[in-house]
């Protein structure tokens, strides 16, 4: 007699699992030929220069085309058929799927290589702060893209100290540069896959507490090609902050009543300070998480105010102590902070308000006004910024209103649901925009979605995500600055148009 939720083999989707294999292992080795391998030239070329590299693109487009397709279809029998597709069996997926990735050359991005020249700065006692990769004498700097070759870090001490202990590493068991660059990227990618397997391990956790199918959030969270591809195939940090996010939100979520709220509070207060030690765009997830610790499963009602401050006052004090430890013991201070301001060199219109202020600085060159071109970017993001502050706000005003609602699940959905609106608002509204800053706000909303139609919008702008990047680093958003830019334009007013419609339907029914 078999278990439950064991179904007889032929009723599984095994020709997808198969097909979506071939499809990862295609990417792999296309990434040999055209994925950013860590000789020649540190910049990424646009687009290939012999018939090789086409070739190897060529692989790289079809096997991501294929995988693609192959996740839609079977997040379709997911809806369609839900009891053919058990959570483990999903899992043991989408562990198939990422397995070739975790042996190609880093994809999409050149940043595991940044990490490296990072880490190797602290080890020799420079502050990765104050200088950057090339200027601190790393020797691998000429992987890093030119563009941040001088940057000092903008990560926390945290990702420094990982970044290190795997550099450590890997010049224990390697005497040459070129071997001690290939082993500590490869630990960095098995950092990155420790934080897809915390995020595996508390994703259906945190969808259960919150009332929707954990197969459903684990397919659209963490089988998609954005994590195959750009957390575990890019070695990003993000992955990291993925799986220390979600695992916070799902021990203040529950959904176990005899661990009490403020065990809860403190204890994903300490892993979301843990994810701010490693970008700070992490700690949009706190005050979501206390508010989580107050609808916990075993509560007929809300906590009262008291308790509920006390609750927040233990999630701060994880928080704060988790970060203060970490960065005494690396020796490290907050100089990364003021680096995150290097990176908005880059000006593409994947962020919604940079590409708003491309559009206006397209029109002051027909204006005959080419030098205000900088300060219309400028001057949108900071607008940006402003939106920013003012969406999180809202949205914590709507998490606060859904703390009294008498269905205690529902209430724990609406809040997931919300800090997932949170982290998207994050990544679109901020200065700079990669596909992998999607990850944690794709993972989170997949917890806290009621309903497929939702699901749908999600899954395709994981989709369009996905294609976003060239496997060697270039992103298509340099190609398409003209286009990109009106697209937001017209982004910002078809959301203008609904939003004013939403606010006019309830004042004409009064």
């Amino acid at each position: 007699m078999r278990s439950v939720g064991e179904l007889p083999a032929p009723d599984r989707p095994t020709r997808l699992r198969i097909v979506g294999l071939v499809a990862s292992a295609t990417l792999t080795a296309s990434a040999y030929r055209v994925g950013a391998l860590p000789t020649g030239a540190a910049e990424a070329a646009p687009l290939p220069d012999t018939w090789a590299d086409w070739l190897g693109l060529t692989g790289w487009v079809a096997g991501l085309v294929a995988l693609t397709v192959t996740w839609w279809r079977l997040g379709v029998r997911v809806r369609r058929r839900p009891a053919s597709v058990p959570l483990g069996w999903l899992l043991r997926t989408g562990l198939l799927w990422a397995a070739p990735l975790l042996l190609a050359p880093p994809v999409g991005s050149r940043d595991a290589y940044a990490y490296a020249c990072q880490g190797a700065l602290w080890l020799d006692g420079v502050d990765p702060y104050s200088v950057g990769v090339l200027p601190g004498g790393c020797v691998w700097s000429g992987a890093v893209p030119a563009l941040w070759q001088e940057t000092p870090t903008p990560y926390g001490p945290l990702a420094v100290a990982l970044a290190g202990g795997a550099v450590a590493v890997a010049r224990l068991v390697d005497t040459t540069t070129d071997g001690q660059l290939l082993v500590a990227v490869g630990l960095l990618r098995a950092e990155a896959l420790a934080g897809v397997v915390l995020a595996v391990a508390c994703l259906p956790r945190l969808a259960r507490a919150a009332g929707v199918d954990p197969v459903r959030a684990t397919w659209l969270g963490l089988l998609s090609p954005l994590v195959g591809v750009h957390a575990l195939g890019g070695a990003h940090n993000d992955a990291l902050v993925l799986g220390l996010v979600v695992a916070a939100l799902s021990l203040a979520a529950g959904p176990s009543p005899t661990f009490g709220a403020g065990r809860a509070g403190v204890g994903s207060g300490a892993l979301l300070g843990l994810a701010v030690a490693i970008k700070v765009t992490a700690i949009v997830a706190l005050p979501f998480a206390i508010l989580l610790t107050v609808v916990r499963p075993g509560s007929s009602r809300a906590a009262p105010a008291a308790a509920a401050l006390a609750g927040a006052g233990l999630a701060f004090a994880g928080a704060g102590l988790a970060f203060a430890g970490v960065t005494l013991a690396t020796g490290l201070d907050l100089g990364w902070i003021s680096a995150l301001s290097d990176t908005g060199r880059l000006v593409q219109w994947t962020s919604v308000p940079t590409g708003l202020g491309m559009a206006a600085g397209y029109l002051l060159r027909l204006a005959g006004h080419p030098e205000a071109v900088d300060g219309a970017v400028a001057a949108a993001r900071l607008l940006g910024l402003v939106a920013l502050a003012g969406t999180i706000a809202v949205l914590l005003v709507r998490a606060g209103r859904a703390v009294p609602a008498p269905d205690r699940t529902g209430a724990r959905r609406r809040l997931v649901a919300l800090t997932g609106l949170a982290f998207t608002a994050l990544a679109l509204l901020s200065p700079i925009f990669y596909p992998w800053y999607g990850l944690v706000a794709v993972a989170v909303l997949a917890a806290g979605l009621a309903g497929w139609r939702h699901v749908h919008r999600v899954a395709v702008a994981v989709t369009v995500l996905s294609f976003l990047v060239l496997p060697g680093g270039f992103g298509l958003a340099v190609l398409s600055k003209l286009p990109g830019a009106l697209f937001d334009v017209a982004l910002v007013l078809v959301l203008a148009v609904v939003a004013y419609r939403r606010w006019r339907s309830p004042r004409s029914q009064g």
